[in-house]
């Protein structure tokens, strides 16, 4: 009858065969446990899928009218805007220049 060793394996038979077994079904072996984020990067990729999500820009007015400046097409939106801001700029309430409003001025004063 031949003798059957039921002692537990050794710490050093463990360790080889884990990293025979992480060999064979291609895992990482990790025998410290530190984090190596192996997890996140398993996961799919996210970014294809929130980019189908939304729809495809349409095709805007102001693209319709420079690709075909032959025929003159008028934005009355843009033109009533363009109104809007001459007319206050006419009765002084328009927006100031660039670099010409308050927060740009509020330096230049001199202390006494």
């Amino acid at each position: 009858m031949a003798f059957i060793n039921l002692s537990p394996p050794t710490k050093e038979r463990l360790a080889v065969l884990a990293k025979l077994t992480a060999k064979l079904f291609d895992n990482n072996y990790n025998p410290t446990g530190i984090r190596t984020g192996n997890k996140i990067l398993r996961q799919r990729l996210i970014g294809p899928t929130v980019t189908n999500w939304y729809p495809k820009p349409l095709i805007k007015k102001r693209e319709i009218t420079e690709l075909f400046p032959e025929f003159q097409l008028i934005d009355l939106e843009e033109k009533q805007r363009l109104d809007d801001i001459a007319r206050l700029r006419k009765r002084g309430k328009g927006a100031p220049k660039k670099g010409q409003g308050k927060r740009a001025t509020v330096g230049t004063k001199k202390k006494k």
